[in-house]
């Protein structure tokens, strides 16, 4: 319902325009639950988020809901993990078969990835979903979180940072990736080659 309109939506029209909504966005919402609080969770929150946004839907404007719906899962999401009832692991997406020849490495890289952003700290993790996997803008993930553009900038870089550092032991690289290996040098105190 509009503030202001001079009569509310009738409450079938309502109800409507909500399942609607939920059909048209399923899918979106349980790609961003996945990210965040893992495969196994997923549909759990947004279940729970659907629940709470349909027993109270008289509230809302039915006819542009994206923002609402992310915003819910993703709240529930983070509700979910503080209370640590769930690790955090993305999902692979579905579709993306490895080649044979690489599916080992392919799997454990994948596995690595999904440890090291499982370990993040919760907001993090949240922007680097939204950011990397819902391909969303800095302005869409500040509505979705409830943030300024410039935090939202701030977490993403240290979310990526912290990644960074998690992935360089497995990746083959020191904790400084700019260092360079220092060149042996012979009894002359020259360089070898």
């Amino acid at each position: 319902m509009l503030k202001g309109s001079a009569q509310p939506d009738p409450p079938h029209a309502t109800r409507e325009l909500f399942e609607r909504a939920v059909a048209l966005h399923s899918r979106r919402l349980l790609a961003i639950a996945r990210g965040i609080v893992g495969p196994s969770g997923a549909e759990d929150v947004v279940q729970q988020a659907l629940t709470n946004l349909y027993q109270h839907r008289h509230r809302y404007d039915w006819r542009d809901p994206a923002g609402l719906l992310r915003r819910t899962v993703v709240n529930e999401s983070l509700r979910v993990l503080r209370h640590g009832r769930m690790a955090a692991v993305p999902d692979n997406q579905p579709g993306n078969v490895p080649s044979p020849p690489g599916s080992v490495i392919e799997r454990e890289t994948v596995e690595q990835v999904r440890r090291a952003i499982a370990r993040l700290p919760e907001h993090f993790r949240a922007a680097l979903v939204l950011c990397e996997y819902e391909g969303m803008s800095y302005a869409e993930i500040a509505e979705v979180l409830g943030i300024s553009v410039a935090q939202v900038k701030t977490w993403l870089h240290r979310g990526r940072r912290q990644l960074a550092r998690r992935l360089a032991d497995f990746m083959g690289m020191d904790d400084d990736p700019t260092s360079a290996p220092a060149a042996e040098t012979d009894s002359a105190g020259e360089t070898g080659r």
